[in-house]
């Protein structure tokens, strides 16, 4: 792998989008005076200290050198020796420092005090009892209690309400920022200490469709690629994925090499946005917009449909036949019903089309570079050469109500071509968070284990039940015990009584939909305790209980990147008083809620604190690795590696700058770990438990997956109910979610007749504009960045992209102050009218009829309800995926309003 040639100026050059547009700006309107404190004082000149670790931000997975002077970190410096940025870093990245002492928690922790009052009572009064004055930060509403008698009070609560409701009536939702070693606890703590099987993460609202997709086809969750693929390939497609602001060292290392090899790149994305310009910035003629608008499925099944019909020889039939299964039901659906001409309806609405010529182009693009890829490998298919397709996407892509079909039809289409998972070609998702890859490793969600494996799976129940040295039947009342919906079906379950306590750990509710009347009523009934940086927080609204916590730069411990790579985060400086590792506090929590549950605590949390009181996260590490053994995560290699050339297991990802798993041999491991996954490219080990693939019988399985509009209208009718008429829940309805995850439909449908009206005529019931949620470059979304002054300068409030047309038609000029409405609520923006407008960004352009506003501006006026306007979640669809659990936040009904 050859490092990025890329000089500061041509750095500068390929950023100069974000820094020119943004430059200058100075718009602070309905700032938050909560967190204009500038972070803490320059520390006076001394002995300046580093650490290394992984960016805090997105999954791309940048290394980054932490500074530190007098004990404060200060600033950060791209690692020059990390495989993944090379030195380069983006704006999020370099201001890291910035957001750490703003606004922080500190001291002892925070309980309400009805909440207290109650506990001091005789019997400690009503173990059940909820707090009357949730929704305020008013100090006067709390009292501060040393941390052993808080956390005594919610072990007790707690293990009350497990008794007496079963443990599945207790929920956790963690977070992808916090560490594995974390992760890995968590999990046992829920499902191997309370028995619960309601433990849910933010990555369920960003990458579970992956999750599933990868898991349907290739029997394992495990993107196959590494970066360095970037600079093998012969055409790179997006889907869902503006890398340009999601993830801008893969941008800029695809735009790199587009600009050395001229390699074709296609961007399908309802907004012409920075990386389809940033291409077309290069090379014109080779660079594609394709602006569907729900239609993927559609798009990739057409596309297979002219590949086999145009383009036999690319067509893998060897392998198809070999090593796969459901190719002929695949095969011959999408010629029996997705030509490109079969397809228009599906393609999007009004300046959504794609044209059966686009289609035919993209498919002949798509044969040219695999026909490279066969040029390499001397004709055959599974030849040594290198090259191909890649298919990238990121969480917008996840982000529908099939979202898993949405993968599995990149999946088929890859493998159909043979373009799977070889050195510059196969599927790639980027993953939205700097360790959401480790929440997924360490199973912790709804039905999983570490390592890739269900709770289902009886023997691995039984290893893990070893490993965590808590019974079995507990892992078994887990399996038994129902929470459908996942993240969403918690909710409703809150709000039907059946969860009773919540635990938050390094994660915001915010993140999920539908706020107004799903997220917080819910929250309103429960038991909350949350973990939590900083003092104005959401999540401090509806917590009983507050524990101070420390954060990314305070703990030790490792994350795992996009590309597996697992990288390591070192502790530069101490956490603020009172504050405490997420580790130490559910070793802390666990011990004292299994005592109570009459289980042996020592033996399941053995680790004793070190001589600075707090917990070593190695040693966490080292149990995640021996219980790795024998999986297709399997990193027992590091264990050997430290045997013989005596590194221990932390500075083996030190030196190596990230080891990718699996890593099961002394040679794999101390070799940085395994590149590429499956086809036996990983190397044969003892107790590999699989062949070609992870699946039962070592093949892909592909699925003919489809969309069908034929009864669209009735089926998304239904669909708008939830979250807008009383009483109605999703998970009472999973029959009509079949429904639409098959049809590959949307959680809503605008009213377009009333389009082209001045936003004062269209009726308060009509909605006549779609609005999609998504990310803007400058933050990361909802709390940190908020907090830096630099990246708050660039981009200050809220907006909504409109199209110069459709602000004309409503009367709405850019900078108007506007709100947008859909049938679940509201939030307010400044309307962002093109991409000359004053408004910053205004670099990405939206087509007539849809609008996009950035979610990661949801409580940057405010966290407090009272205040708050901007919280994008007030407007969005509850309705999930009903395998991967994901929402759309794409595809919302709105209408606009002058405020």
């Amino acid at each position: 792998m050859k490092r990025i040639k890329m000089t500061r100026r041509d750095f500068l050059k390929t950023s100069s989008f974000i820094t020119g547009s943004a430059a200058g700006t100075s718009l602070m309107v309905g700032a938050n005076p909560e967190l204009e404190a500038a972070p803490a004082e320059a520390p006076k000149a001394g002995e300046r200290k580093t650490a290394i670790a992984q960016c805090p931000y997105c999954g791309v997975g940048c290394g980054t050198i932490i500074q530190v002077e007098n004990g404060k970190i200060v600033s950060m410096r791209p690692d020059r020796d990390h495989p993944t940025n090379y030195g380069l870093q983006c704006i999020k990245g370099l201001t890291a420092a910035e957001p750490i002492y703003v606004d922080r928690m500190e001291g002892d922790p925070y309980v309400r005090k009805d909440v207290w009052e109650e506990w001091k009572k005789p019997g400690h009064g009503d173990l059940e009892y909820i707090s009357k004055t949730k929704g305020s930060f008013d100090e006067e509403h709390f009292i501060r209690v040393p941390y052993e008698e808080a956390e005594e009070m919610v072990a007790k609560k707690v293990a009350h309400l497990a008794k007496k409701y079963g443990g599945n009536s207790i929920g956790l939702y963690g977070s992808g920022q916090l560490t594995m070693e974390g992760q890995y606890l968590e999990n046992l703590f829920m499902k191997g200490v309370l028995g619960s099987n309601t433990i849910e993460a933010n990555a369920r609202m960003c990458m579970t469709s992956a999750v599933t997709g990868y898991f349907a086809t290739l029997g394992s969750d495990t993107p196959p690629l590494a970066y360095e693929d970037i600079e093998l390939c012969d055409m790179i497609m997006h889907f869902g994925h503006n890398a340009r602001e999601s993830h801008p060292i893969i941008f800029w290392r695809a735009a790199d090499y587009k600009r050395k090899a001229n390699i074709p790149t296609v961007v399908v994305d309802p907004r012409y946005t920075g990386t389809a310009k940033g291409y077309a910035d290069i090379n014109p003629e080779n660079s594609v917009h394709v602006p569907i608008l729900n239609g993927d499925i559609s798009f990739l099944n057409s596309i297979a449909h002219v590949l086999l019909k145009e383009h036999p020889d690319v067509i893998d039939w060897k392998f198809l036949k070999a090593h796969t299964t459901g190719w002929k039901e695949y095969t011959d659906g999408v010629l029996r019903e997705y030509s490109p001409e079969q397809v228009q309806d599906r393609m999007g609405g009004p300046n959504h089309d794609v044209s059966p010529e686009l289609i035919r182009r993209v498919a002949g693009m798509f044969a040219d570079a695999t026909r490279k890829r066969l040029a390499r490998s001397k004709g055959k298919h599974e030849g040594k050469g290198y090259g191909g397709v890649i298919i990238m996407w990121g969480i917008g892509y996840n982000q529908h109500i099939h979202g898993q079909h949405n993968i599995i039809a990149i999946i088929n289409l890859l493998t159909l071509t043979g373009n799977l998972a070889k050195p510059g070609c196969g599927p790639f998702s980027m993953t939205g968070q700097p360790n959401a890859m480790g929440e997924r490793f360490t199973g912790g969600l709804t039905g999983r284990l570490p390592f890739n494996m269900p709770l289902k799976n009886a023997k691995h129940r039984k290893w893990m039940a070893k490993q965590w040295n808590v019974p079995e039947a507990n892992l078994v009342k887990a399996m038994n015990s129902k929470n459908p919906g996942m993240a969403i079906g918690m909710m409703e379950r809150a709000l039907k009584d059946d969860v009773k306590a919540f635990f938050f750990v390094y994660a915001t509710h915010i993140d999920l939909p539908d706020q107004d009347n799903l997220i917080r009523p819910a929250l309103m009934k429960t038991f909350n305790v949350v973990q939590e940086i900083y003092r104005h927080a959401p999540n401090n609204l509806y917590a009983d209980v507050i524990f101070p916590a420390a954060t990314w730069g305070e703990v030790d411990g490792v994350y795992i990147s996009s590309e597996r790579r697992i990288n390591r985060v070192e502790k530069a400086a101490e956490p603020p008083p009172g504050c405490r590792p997420d580790l130490d506090m559910v070793i802390d929590k666990g011990r004292a809620i299994a005592k109570l549950l009459g289980l042996d605590a020592e033996k399941i949390f053995p680790w004793k604190r070190k001589e600075d009181g707090f917990y070593d996260a190695q040693e966490i590490f080292r149990a995640v690795v021996e219980a790795s053994a024998g999986t297709d995560t399997d990193l027992t290699g590091m264990l050997e590696v430290e045997k013989i050339d005596g590194k221990s297991l932390y500075s083996q990802l030190r030196d190596l700058r990230g080891i990718q798993w699996p890593a099961p041999t002394y040679e794999i491991a101390r070799n940085g770990g395994t590149k590429r996954r499956y086809m036996m490219q990983e190397g044969v080990w003892k107790n590999r438990p699989y062949g070609y693939f992870r699946t039962a019988d070592g093949k892909v399985h592909m699925k003919f997956v489809q969309q069908d509009y034929s009864r669209r209208e009735e089926i998304t009718r239904k669909l708008m109910e939830f979250g807008h008429k009383k009483g109605v829940y999703t998970i009472d309805n999973i029959p009509l979610l079949k429904q639409a995850r098959d049809m590959g439909l949307t959680p809503d449908m605008p009213d377009e007749k009333h389009r082209g009206k001045a936003w004062s005529e269209v009726p308060k019931d009509q909605y006549p504009y779609w609005l999609g949620l998504g990310v803007v470059y400058e933050h990361f979304h909802t709390a940190k960045s908020n907090r830096s002054p630099t990246t708050r300068r660039l981009v200050p409030e809220m907006y909504v992209e409109m199209h110069p047309e459709d602000a004309k038609e409503l009367g709405i000029k850019d900078g108007d102050k506007v709100r947008l409405v859909t049938r679940r609520g509201s939030f307010e923006a400044r309307a962002q009218v093109g991409t000359n407008s004053l408004v910053k960004p205004a670099r990405n352009v939206v087509p007539r009829g849809y609008m996009f506003s950035p979610w990661n501006l949801s409580v940057a006026d405010s966290a407090d309800p009272k205040r708050n306007r901007w919280l994008v979640n007030s407007v969005s669809s509850r309705v999930w995926d009903l395998v991967s659990g994901q929402v759309d936040f794409k595809k919302l009904a709105c209408r606009v309003e002058k405020v």
